[in-house]
């Protein structure tokens, strides 16, 4: 599942924010399944948002995801990741009251940073096309704390489920190219000690605890081609803004008992919402996956699954106080079984924030953000929660914080 660029790309929001989340994988490991020989087992983890993850703000749509990137599929990714011209949304708002164009070949739209859509404030009837370059980048570096994370089959001593503590930072890379847009997100994770690193293995050659916390580096990246870009005419009809397609990742790996090695590929048609401020895009298509499974020590294999994600902003002030809301959302169907030969189900991810620019109060505005974000995270990685009850779920509130260059 995409994490969410975690951001994020829409996964950024590409998730992760790892979507986040990132936002964004393989089932995790599932120690109690070797209790039955009395062996003494380790603990696991996992993570996405994109995060996703998807900065949410401006990815390609993901979540990647996500996004959310994510991003953060699993938790990181990373961030929400932008659409085809999510960036031009908002600018297109922010130049509404200029003339344009007459001829239709010129009405490229001005793409934005999420700084910049974070200024708009006054809702228009419609979005007016305005003429400039295609070409732009927001490029911004993160960080996201979380308390409350679970992954299958990481449990205490006691047999509990084992509550997550992770640290995550990200860097996201989000920009506009003349055929359309691009979002990358990398999520860098620390978990606490209730999810702790590999060391040595036992006599029975299975990985004990180490002495930190497990790490994680995720990757989400799309890639969103416009079809308005790509055959210089408008593709809007009513609520629909512009068509396209929309290619992505999600790479992984990480240092834990399951040494999961994640690769993933998504693939499909793209629709952009014309909403009068901001973007929302929506992307349907398939998503295959490979992993590495440390616990059995196999790699995995999965069948194609039918994937869908949602990336969004929403630029609007309260008061005095100018706020952006963004976020992806992705849902994964059933990949077959996992290394331990578990059926998977369909999984669930979102990630989204509530930001504000800090950066204008103290006089420099659109370059830092900070606000409060939350993951939702239902059978992480296609994990039943009948397989491990109490570990398939992660629903956690988050602190983000953003400044861009």
């Amino acid at each position: 599942m995409c994490k969410g660029i975690q951001t994020g790309i829409a996964y950024i929001a590409v998730h992760g924010d790892h979507p986040a989340r990132r936002h964004r994988r393989a089932p995790s490991p599932c120690y109690e399944k070797f209790r039955v020989v009395n062996r003494p087992l380790p603990a696991y983890q996992r993570n996405v948002e994109g995060d996703m993850k998807k900065s949410t703000a401006i990815r390609a749509r993901l979540l990647g995801i996500a996004v959310l990137g994510g991003i953060a599929g699993p938790a990181h990714a990373a961030e929400t990741l932008p659409g085809l011209d999510a960036a031009s949304d908002a600018a297109r708002l922010a130049q509404a009251e200029r003339p344009a164009p007459a001829d239709p070949a010129t009405q490229s739209a001005t793409p934005v940073t999420l700084s910049q859509a974070s200024t708009l404030t006054a809702p228009l009837s419609a979005p007016a096309q305005v003429s400039a370059p295609t070409s732009w980048n927001d490029t911004y570096i993160g960080y996201r704390v979380g308390t409350n994370f679970y992954y299958p089959g990481v449990r205490t001593a006691t047999g509990a489920p084992a509550k997550v503590t992770q640290n995550i930072g990200f860097l996201t890379t989000t920009g506009g190219f003349r055929y359309g847009s691009y979002a990358f997100n990398v999520d860098y994770l620390v978990s606490n000690m209730a999810n702790p690193e590999a060391g040595p293995t036992n006599q029975y050659g299975y990985p004990t605890p180490g002495s930190g916390g497990a790490q994680e580096v995720y990757s989400v990246g799309r890639v969103s081609l416009s079809a308005s870009r790509i055959f210089n005419r408008q593709f809007s009809y009513g609520f629909v803004r512009d068509v396209g397609l929309t290619l992505g990742y999600e790479f992984g790996t990480k240092n834990d008992a399951y040494a999961e090695r994640a690769r993933m590929f998504v693939a499909g048609p793209t629709i952009e919402f014309a909403i009068p401020r901001g973007f929302w895009n929506m992307t349907l298509g398939v998503r295959t996956e490979s992993n590495h499974d440390g616990i059995t020590n196999v790699d995995v294999h999965f069948n194609p699954a039918v994937h869908f994600e949602s990336s969004w902003l929403y630029p609007f002030r309260l008061g005095p106080v100018p706020l952006v809301f963004k976020g992806f959302a992705s849902v994964t169907g059933p990949k077959g079984k996992d290394g331990f030969g578990v059926r998977t189900t369909t999984e669930f991810l979102t990630r989204a924030y509530l930001m504000a620019d800090v950066g204008s109060f103290v006089g420099h505005p659109r370059t830092i953000y900070a606000g409060i974000g939350y993951e939702y995270w239902h059978n992480m990685y296609g994990t039943p929660a009948s397989e491990q009850p109490g570990t398939t779920q992660t629903s956690v509130p988050m602190f983000v914080a953003e400044l861009h260059f």
